[in-house]
């Protein structure tokens, strides 16, 4: 589901998610938005202090299962079938449509543009480096809201 009602079919399947997700059973401290046996429970966490859904937040898992969005597991395969024969058809698309006798051979061309590729790549994300940026965020004026306590929202 993308976020946005636009048709029928987009309504039906937001009433689904809302009577099953929206109901007093999901603050039962039993109840698992999975059920399903997984690596994983998805609940809501316990608390009420952000460091304890921050907590809560970094345990989940980096790749979520299909089958917490009602998929079947061949969702997974599926999408990463399509995604790596898109990345393959763009790679195809960049080389040369006419070839001449001079100039760079459609193997150079290409390569050239993977190394102009990789060199605007931005480096690694190191978490460390994005916490201690984020620390030294300043929240609203007249608030002492600093760092992680700090609303992403506002500028």
């Amino acid at each position: 589901y993308g976020g946005r009602i636009t048709d029928d079919l987009d309504r039906e399947l937001f009433i689904t998610y809302a009577a099953k997700w929206f109901c007093d059973d999901i603050f039962k401290p039993s109840f698992c938005f999975n059920n399903y046996p997984f690596d994983f429970d998805y609940k809501i966490p316990e608390g009420q202090e952000m460091p304890q859904f921050l907590t809560y937040i970094e345990t989940l898992p980096t790749v979520d299962s299909p089958l917490i969005f009602g998929l079947h597991t061949n969702a997974d395969l599926t999408y990463r079938q399509i995604d790596a024969s898109m990345m393959l058809s763009t790679l195809m698309d960049t080389q040369p449509k006419d070839s001449s006798g001079e100039g760079k051979s459609a193997d150079e061309i290409v390569r050239e543009k993977a190394v102009d590729l990789a060199d605007k790549t931005p480096p690694d994300f190191i978490e460390e480096i994005f916490r201690a940026q984020v620390q030294k965020l300043k929240g609203p004026p007249g608030t002492g809201d600093r760092g992680m306590a700090a609303p992403l929202n506002i500028f």
